[in-house]
């Protein structure tokens, strides 16, 4: 029967008297262990995991069917990752790239292809577009694309492979390494 509870048991505050001993049990284990923590200023940002971004592409020349070049790029950049793949609608076509921070932590990734360049822009952006804009970089033309979320696809046709570029780098840094894919001799 209910009036033969207690009488501190009768009212809203049984629950807060009850939940009151497991919370402080919970925090103390937590403490014990050390899985906890506070920091009111948010994460600080760490390196950038680091990816032999030469190596891989030494390796790439040994397996493709067209020219790898190993650009020499800035020191502060750090090669972060890297993939070789094929196209992903199915067709033929392999790609190979190399994803960089650069030295104001911006992204650029770098893209070797023996696809169509409209290939290429798809397998960056996931749909074909059409060109909004040209530079040239390195003494070559680019052909520069928008992806959906608004990041530049800087692409260019020299025969035997497509390179391409992408990511929030500033248009300097793209002109940058667009001269410095150029300067670099073929592997392959």
């Amino acid at each position: 029967m209910p009036a033969d509870k207690p009488r501190i048991l009768q009212d809203n505050r049984d629950m807060l008297f009850t939940m009151l001993p497991l919370v402080v049990i919970i925090l103390l284990l937590a403490a014990l262990a050390g899985q906890c923590s506070f920091n009111p200023g948010g994460p600080e940002p760490g390196p950038p995991p680091q990816f032999n971004a030469e190596l891989a592409l030494e390796y790439d020349a040994t397996v493709v069917d067209f020219p790898i070049r190993v650009p020499d790029v800035s020191d502060e950049w750090t090669a972060n990752s890297g993939m070789r793949g094929e196209s992903e609608d199915g067709g033929p076509g392999i790609v190979t790239w190399v994803g960089y921070v650069t030295d104001d932590s911006l992204y650029l990734r770098y893209s070797q292809a023996d696809m169509s360049e409209e290939e290429l822009v798809g397998y960056h952006t996931g749909d074909p577009a059409a060109p909004e804009d040209s530079d040239t970089a390195g003494g070559t033309d680019w052909r520069i694309y928008r992806a959906a979320n608004g990041e530049p696809i800087w692409v260019t046709d020299l025969g035997d492979v497509r390179i391409g570029m992408t990511g929030s780098a500033t248009r300097a840094q793209f002109t940058d390494m667009a001269s410095k894919i150029m300067e670099a001799e073929p592997l392959s």
